[in-house]
């Protein structure tokens, strides 16, 4: 297949992927019951998601996983591609997420997101430990992007197709 063809396959997925699921975030119930929805109807069992909001949750997951059951030790440009689409995706115009939040909620959605990429690996530690130069292994960090995330499929219930 060409590049167009693919393309134009992807878009149809996409779309038919959209149509299955009303094209909307289900937003009713909390919020953790908010987040397994997008991970239930938009994360694919492998590869990334086809709209932004499973993208996101996937990609918060992988963050998470990689950092509490392996302490950042298989950390490589992945996952520093990870971390730019999380940047685009709620701080850039790229996407319409950064302009419903308020200049505070965006710096700390910033700062969360440098913190995820400020560390030192445990295999290059030294005697002197300091939990903020460790990989970040606490759920609320990864709990509050993604509640910044749904806050925003609450107003936005749309779902948005990467670009």
């Amino acid at each position: 297949m060409d590049g167009a063809c693919i393309e134009l396959c992807e878009s149809e997925e996409v779309i038919t992927q959209m149509n299955a699921i009303g094209n909307k975030v289900n937003v009713s119930g909390s919020s953790a019951d908010t987040v397994l929805w997008l991970w239930e109807h938009l994360v694919p069992v492998s590869g990334q998601c086809q709209t932004l909001q499973g993208e996101v949750i996937r990609v918060l997951e992988l963050l998470a996983w990689e950092a509490q059951a392996n302490g950042n030790l298989n950390w490589d440009a992945s996952f520093d591609e990870m971390l730019v689409f999380l940047r685009r995706a709620f701080l850039s115009s790229d996407y319409p997420l950064a302009e419903t939040f308020s200049i505070e909620t965006r710096l700390t959605i910033e700062a969360d997101i440098n913190r995820l990429a400020n560390f030192i690996l445990p295999t290059e530690l030294d005697s002197r430990i300091y939990s903020e130069e460790q990989p970040y292994i606490k759920d609320d960090l990864y709990d509050r992007l993604a509640g910044h995330l749904v806050n925003y499929c609450r107003s936005a219930p749309h779902l948005i197709p990467i670009i």
